[in-house]
């Protein structure tokens, strides 16, 4: 008897620690991911690229000031490897038509929404401090 109370005493205390582990995990997963800009309209990273328009955290150089949008051709798409949540932190470098070179990281789930092509042109605009939004043809298509 004292051993069946026990089993029951460190199943429960396993459930328990199984609960817990599964409430905490979410915030875990969101800890390791940027956070989207304020005011975006997707909820999670998986949506990025939805009918190509990709948001694209930036690593080095920038929009000139003053442009709305430029035009610019994919040079690279580099360490696609998904993270343990399945989000892609795809590389890319852009070259704009002003022929300055942006450096950037497109955070998204590449089984849902592809990766940026090179040799593709698309449009970059900038966001807000670190942040510039590309368009791909897939954009242009649904408007």
């Amino acid at each position: 008897m004292l051993k069946h109370i026990r089993n029951r005493a460190v199943s429960g205390l396993a459930g328990i620690g199984i609960a817990a582990t599964l409430l905490v995990a979410p915030a875990a997963i969101s800890a390791q991911q940027p956070v989207i800009p304020e005011g975006e309209t997707i909820s999670s990273w998986v949506e990025n690229g939805q009918n190509g328009r990709y948001l694209l955290q930036m690593l080095e150089g920038e929009v000139p000031a003053g442009e709305t949008a430029m035009t610019g051709v994919i040079l690279s798409d580099t360490d696609c490897a998904p993270d343990a949540d399945g989000i892609n932190h795809c590389k890319n470098e852009i070259r704009l038509e002003n022929g300055s070179v942006i450096k950037g990281t497109n955070n998204h789930r590449m089984s849902v929404n592809r990766c940026l092509k090179p040799g593709e042109t698309v449009t970059v605009s900038p966001l807000n401090d670190g942040w510039a939004v590309v368009l791909t043809s897939e954009h242009e298509a649904t408007r």
